[in-house]
């Protein structure tokens, strides 16, 4: 059976063995290596199996790894499948809401998009801290000119973190 390490082979398919091997063990080891597959291998084919095992993990440990990925430079160019994942996954952990915003206002269309999302199935929030530093980022966005193309999502993100505000 393949382990983790076999999705740094140089050879496709003993990549694509190693992603159904994940798909079958499913535990918090894949995480981390899973995502760089997604960041930097170069088949399309590759990059979606990953995805879709990212996607569909139940892991609960699987959500740090994620949450830390958001923060990591190195994974900002799929900061919108991260956001992706979480959701797909279930995991609605309060704790991410400022990378998940931080990535919503420095991204592109998608990771705003994916961003909205994520915050909309949010139903409550236990502490402020979090929330204000949400909400001042994506004021601040608001107010760059530099992001008119997130601009049109960052409107109804800022909608949906006052609703949170209000249910406090």
């Amino acid at each position: 059976m393949a382990t983790w390490k076999s999705l740094y082979s140089t050879k496709e398919d003993e990549v694509l063995d190693a992603i159904k091997a994940a798909e079958e063990v499913g535990n918090v080891e894949w995480v981390r290596p899973l995502l760089e597959l997604v960041r930097d291998h170069p088949v399309d084919e590759v990059k979606a199996a990953a995805s879709g095992v990212l996607g569909s993990l139940k892991v609960s440990a699987a959500e740090d790894i994620f949450g830390d990925a958001l923060d990591d430079p190195e994974f900002e160019a799929i900061s919108a499948d991260i956001i992706g994942f979480l959701w797909n996954c279930g995991f609605h952990s309060e704790d991410l809401l400022p990378a998940v915003v931080r990535c919503a206002v420095r991204g592109d269309f998608r990771s705003a998009m994916e961003a909205l999302t994520w915050v909309e199935q949010l139903e409550a929030l236990n502490g402020e801290g979090d929330l204000l530093e949400s909400i001042l980022m994506v004021r601040g966005g608001l107010e760059d000119q530099n992001l008119s193309d997130v601009h049109v999502l960052l409107h109804p993100l800022l909608d949906n973190l006052h609703r949170l505000e209000r249910t406090q």
